[in-house]
């Protein structure tokens, strides 16, 4: 498990519960896709980037579900790489707190979805 498995060229994945993608985006350059499901995941991350030399510039989250966003945090406080996500999930990546609350009951119904909050 979080073992660094190149697939062709410059791209690789760390083979994870939800596996991590990995970009090298110039010669010790490199961006993440989704970082694991939390710090220790990210400190798995890390021994690879230290291992092969490599810069994390970006992580770029799919969605923000907790195994695909979980290293976030600590990869960023290590390496001061920026963080992306598209749409709302951005605001559920800065705000985790938000995703347990969306799944249990923060879903409105149809009689509440009206103008107030399109």
């Amino acid at each position: 498990m979080y073992e660094l498995i190149q697939v062709a060229g410059n791209s690789y994945y760390i083979q994870s519960p939800a596996k991590i993608g990995l970009v090298k985006t110039g010669e010790q350059v490199v961006c993440l896709i989704d970082s694991g499901n939390d710090k220790d995941a990210g400190k798995k991350v890390r021994k690879h980037l230290e291992a092969n030399g490599w810069t994390l510039k970006a992580i770029y989250n799919t969605h923000s579900h907790a195994d695909h966003i979980g290293g976030n945090k600590y990869l960023q406080a290590q390496t001061g790489c920026d963080i992306f996500a598209p749409g709302i999930e951005r605001d559920f990546t800065e705000h985790p707190v938000l995703e347990p609350s969306y799944l249990y009951g923060g879903d409105p119904p149809k009689e509440l979805r009206h103008k107030f909050i399109r």
